[in-house]
């Protein structure tokens, strides 16, 4: 059985497969307008598949990751630092969000050079796709999203309410 992640990345990883009108498999690793390649062989849609699964994974991590690694440590210094000046307080509730962003983004960019530099390797073997194709692609046949998306993002909110909610308790207590 799959996990709901490992399937949420399937159907990440299909947005970047389609089929032309003769049925034939086109991957597109830049969108829509970029450059598409024909793939004909079962053992180049696996390795191109693997590859795209292991760097959408992984920057999804990193995002999910974000948020927490973000306002928690931030909000555990500006609670229990001691600080009492205003301006004090308001340098480490930006500084240090700030500086956890800095790192998490460099990492999403790095493993975007990563996968930039693998993309052209694996399509060296690989017909490029004219543009009157590219126009006609079709996308292969996929769920809505919209109820996932719906369920992720109440779920977030949930989280960021509970969190705020921990937090306050403490904060007013005292």
């Amino acid at each position: 059985m799959l996990s709901l992640f490992s399937r949420m990345m399937d159907r990440a990883v299909d947005v970047d497969f389609r089929k032309d009108p003769s049925g034939r498999l086109v991957f597109i690793p830049s969108g829509p307008k970029g450059k598409g390649y024909f793939v004909d062989s079962k053992s180049d849609e696996e390795k191109i598949r693997a590859l795209v699964k292991m760097y959408r994974s992984a920057t999804t991590v990193i995002t999910f990751l974000t948020s927490p690694s973000i306002f928690v440590p931030a909000l555990i210094l500006d609670d229990y630092g001691g600080l009492t000046p205003r301006g004090h307080r308001l340098a480490i509730a930006l500084g240090v969000p700030l500086f956890f962003w800095l790192v998490l983004v460099s990492l999403v960019w790095m493993l975007w050079s990563l996968y930039k530099g693998a993309i052209p390797s694996l399509t060296s073997s690989l017909g490029q796709v004219g543009p009157d194709v590219m126009g006609q692609l079709r996308e292969i046949s996929q769920p809505s999203r919209r109820v996932p998306l719906l369920v992720v993002t109440a779920l977030f909110v949930l989280i960021v309410l509970a969190l705020f909610a921990f937090l306050a308790q403490f904060h007013y207590r005292g």
